[in-house]
């Protein structure tokens, strides 16, 4: 076994030590004992030496063999040692080209660089100081041009001209708009401003280009198609706000004040003052253009994200199962390695193996008192170690299709909530070494040898779940963030306990997210109040419309028709960690505040050995049966007791994901399938509204709820400890840690797995919503990767199913289903169902098409109002000094004489454009 002290590891069971750590020295005395290591290694040197009489005959028999075969070429040991191909060499698989998220190195220990989200801007320091640097440098060109505005205004020689003009005249509005426009520009100081504008442009490409070199790979396309539209979105909206201004002071503004003055509406000239009319339409000139470049960039960007959302037909906020796109970016993204190759499938036994240890080889044990290892988790999945370096770092071997795999791994600080992940590179054989010529007899039977998926792939096991780069970061970052606003309110607690006489510590969830509200910064907390009063607005207006309905109902009396259903059936389902009870609560809270009981049921574990000799939709309740004796409504209130609401927290669907029902034979599955379309249609005949959610998200989306959830169970332990100190008072306060107990079961194990499971999962619940959805009552698929989007769309589509259920119609919701029988006579299989081309929709059509067009527009405009005949960046005039001085012509005269021409012919152009 190698020293655990060694600075740099080998894929050897021989200790190489280096002496103190130094990286130089070491990296050379690496290379140097690499190239005697590999001059006499085979495959079988990878096996732990079993004694020393083997391996000298080993030795032996290599260096005869090598000496036979010196004629062959020999690789460069140090590509042999390589963990990925060289220049990304690797072949595509399944449609998906596997982008390397590092290049070549010899570290295998640690990764090239920090993981990044997929999404990140600014990732580099220097990039987010020149784009402040570019907001500054925009904001004192405006500065300038007012302090121009301001000198030239009262300029001794423009300003009595403009006094001295008669404002009934229409020459003298042109004239009057011309002073006014000069004012805009900057007056004196506009050469000064016209020679900085090149600077400006420049720093906007270079951070525009910027953005797209640090982009992840699979978004450099949309990323520099987006920063070039927002840079074109800039300049035609400073264009458009020029435009619209000079068309507000010549035609409206200077002629309104014409006709007031020929009417006598106002004396003149007592009511008038030229200068003061001039400076508040230049005013109006150089603010306009500065206010309209931030819109038009943000325009710029969202047709562009429009544009390639639609044209890609990525998931909606809200739509129809048959419009759902199971092979979209969102769920398959192409910078990820395919789910179902070989090393990701062997990466999540390797971080399964490791959550034991995360979990139980803490020094404490299980509850057994057994403490796992490393290295004992791993040889019960047939891993064998052969290597070893400094900061715990290991190599393991293993045999897979009668090759080998090679299996890196390394403690990745700092620990999440005392739990420390692992940095994992996983590689076959056949990626290392590279001298297949000189080694014929013993690779050959590798070249017969079918891979699936990457030959390296790289990631990081946590809690028994592997996450790729992009998918770590996410946590990570959500993790941090969440941290970082809890430190921050803990700061600003004595300030709210001030100011409200509520500074004690949080002790629920609820309580916990508007403690860490006050923590965040007031940018993202405006935004947060902003969305969620927009929200609140929303529900209660959907409130009020139920509550109207049903007083309306009760005027009518028995004989009239029911307006509002007198049972809801809230039925959640998806994926982990998909937002289903924050989303669907708003729904929830609409029928809560329109006088509806509601009640909770989860159905989250397996049915009992008694519930299975009954019919399968017997145990999910029905409001209004005997078994939901807490929703009868008292004679207290105003209501009559009819309205009852129920949420389903997952249902039938959970037992083909979760339980054996997927297992079944396509007769049994569609028994299944008509026994719940048989409980629809009985809800809609007893007049309940049955909706069923189904909520799907991407995988980036889900790290994050888990991070987040990871940051608050850490707050828990914390505050835990705090309310704990608080019991330090006496007997009479005593406190409750039963809010803190929830917060911590919000994550469990089961949602590691699930995450690993993504791809499987997504599926089977597509797929048993395909097989039960119909157009009388369409299950409503809601894609909450962007909450606040999705919560808008579903409290509309709800506003539609309540609509429709009242009338005892068809509901239109979400449009009409594609392409999907209303009678099913046969299942649809998993098969059948991800082989079916996923066509985009009308209305993404329809987006694509039109965000296109209005880009194009875009182009047109900018391409139509620029000059290109004009430098980028005028260089300083060079001049003969003696030559002037002794009145002598100057060496340049000719060149400048050019100069002149060129600028008369570039202002005919001009002239010309603005005739035409």
């Amino acid at each position: 076994m190698a020293d655990p002290g060694e600075s740099t590891p080998l894929l050897s069971s021989k200790p190489i030590g280096t002496g103190s750590f130094d990286r130089k020295t070491a990296m050379v005395s690496f290379r140097r004992k690499s190239v005697k290591k590999l001059s006499i290694r085979q495959i079988s040197s990878l096996i732990p030496d079993e004694g020393e009489d083997a391996a000298a005959a080993a030795a032996a028999s290599t260096t005869a063999f090598v000496q036979k075969m010196e004629y062959l070429p020999v690789a460069n040991p140090i590509e042999g040692l390589a963990p990925l191909f060289p220049n990304g060499g690797i072949e595509p698989y399944d449609g998906r080209e596997y982008v390397p998220y590092r290049e070549p190195s010899l570290v295998k220990s640690v990764p090239a660089f920090p993981p990044y989200t997929r999404m990140a801007r600014h990732r580099s320091f220097y990039l987010w100081w020149t784009n402040e640097f570019r907001h500054w440098w925009k904001s004192s060109r405006l500065l300038v041009r007012l302090g121009g505005l301001y000198v030239y205004s009262f300029d001794p020689i423009a300003a009595p001209k403009v006094l001295l003009l008669n404002p009934e005249k229409r020459k003298s509005i042109k004239k009057i708009f011309k002073f006014a426009k000069k004012l805009g520009q900057g007056g004196q100081l506009r050469v000064f401003i016209q020679t900085c504008k090149p600077i400006t442009r420049s720093l906007r490409i270079i951070v525009g280009g910027w953005r797209w070199f640090e982009a992840a790979p699979c978004r450099r396309i949309e990323v520099g198609v987006e920063e070039t539209m927002a840079f074109i979105g800039n300049r035609v909206s400073r264009i458009a706000a020029r435009g619209g201004t000079d068309l507000l002071g010549l035609e409206v503004i200077l002629p309104l004040q014409r006709f007031l003055f020929r009417g006598d509406y106002l004396p003149y000239p007592e009511a008038y003052h030229p200068i003061a009319v001039c400076v508040c339409i230049g005013i109006l000139r150089v603010v306009s253009p500065f206010a309209a470049s931030f819109l038009g960039s943000r325009v710029g960007r969202v047709l562009t994200r429009l544009f390639f959302s639609s044209a890609k037909n990525r998931w909606l906020p809200v739509q129809r199962i048959g419009d759902l796109n199971l092979l979209s970016d969102d769920c398959q993204e192409k910078d990820e390695a395919n789910q179902t190759a070989d090393l990701v499938i062997i990466a999540r036994r390797v971080a399964t193996a490791l959550g034991e240890v995360q979990t139980n080889g803490n020094g404490n044990g299980d509850d057994d008192g057994k403490v796992v290892r490393q290295y004992e988790a791993l040889r019960d999945e047939g891993y064998v170690q052969c290597g070893a370096g400094s900061g715990g770092y290991a190599v393991y071997q293993f045999r897979f299709k009668s090759t080998t795999i090679l299996l890196h791994v390394t403690p990745y600080g700092p620990s999440i909530t005392d739990v420390m992940p692992f940095y994992l590179v996983l590689e076959f054989e056949t990626s290392v070494d590279v001298r297949q010529q000189k080694w014929a007899n013993s690779l050959a039977h590798i070249s017969s040898i079918q891979l699936q998926g990457p030959q390296v792939l790289e990631g990081y096991a946590y809690q028994g779940a592997f996450f790729s780069p992009h998918h770590f970061a996410e946590l990570k970052t959500m993790y941090d963030t969440q941290l970082l606003a809890y430190d921050a309110a803990c700061k600003k607690l004595p300030i709210v306990a001030k100011n409200t006489r509520h500074g004690g510590p949080p002790r629920d969830l609820p309580t916990l997210k508007a403690f860490l509200e006050a923590g965040k910064r007031s940018r993202k907390r405006k935004q947060n109040i902003r969305e969620f009063n927009e929200l609140q607005k929303v529900v209660r207006s959907v409130a009020r419309e139920i509550l109207a309905s049903i007083k309306k109902e009760k005027k009518m009396g028995e004989g009239g028709d029911r307006l509002a259903p007198k049972g809801v059936i809230l039925y959640f389902e998806g994926l982990d960690c998909s937002g289903k009870s924050s989303t669907g609560g708003l729904v929830q809270a609409a029928l809560e505040q329109s006088g509806y009981d509601v009640g909770m049921r989860q159905y989250n574990r397996p049915p009992t050995a008694e519930q299975r000799m009954r019919p399968w939709m017997d145990r999910f309740d029905v409001p209004g049966s005997s078994s939901i004796l807490d929703l009868s409504q008292t004679q207290e209130d105003d209501g009559d007791g009819e309205h009852i609401g129920l949420v389903w927290d997952r249902g039938p669907a959970g037992d083909f994901v979760y339980g054996n029902l997927n297992e079944l034979s396509p007769e049994d599955k569609k028994k299944r399938y008509d026994e719940f379309m048989a409980f629809d249609r009985e809800c809609r005949e007893k007049d309940i509204l049955f909706l069923k959610l189904f909520f799907v998200t991407n995988r980036d989306s889900i790290a994050k709820t888990l991070g987040k959830r990871l940051a608050q169970k850490k707050m828990a332990r914390d505050l835990t400890t705090w309310l704990q100190a608080c019991r330090s008072r006496g007997e009479v306060d005593e406190v409750s840690y039963e809010g803190l107990e929830a917060i911590s079961a919000h994550i469990d194990p089961t949602d590691f797995i699930a995450f690993n499971q993504y791809e499987r999962n997504l599926r089977i619940f597509s797929n048993f919503v395909m097989n039960t959805d119909t157009d009388e009552n369409p299950w409503v698929v809601v894609n909450t990767g962007d909450r606040y989007a999705a919560r808008k769309a579903l409290m509309s589509s709800f506003r539609e199913h309540l609509k429709f259920q009242s009338r005892g119609k068809k509901s239109p919701c979400l449009g009409p289903k594609p392409s999907v029988s209303p009678v099913k006579s046969e299942v649809i299989g998993m098969d059948e169902m991800m082989k079916k081309k996923f066509k985009s929709s009308w209305r993404n059509s329809m987006i694509a098409w039109v965000t296109l067009l209005a880009l194009l527009v875009l182009a047109g405009t900018y391409e139509e109002n620029t000059d290109w005949e004009r430098a980028l960046i005028v260089l300083p005039t060079k001049y003969n000094i003696s030559a002037l001085l002794e009145g002598g012509n100057d060496d340049n005269s000719d060149e400048v004489a050019n100069v002149n021409v060129v600028d008369d012919v570039v202002k005919k152009k001009r002239k010309r454009k603005k005739n035409v």
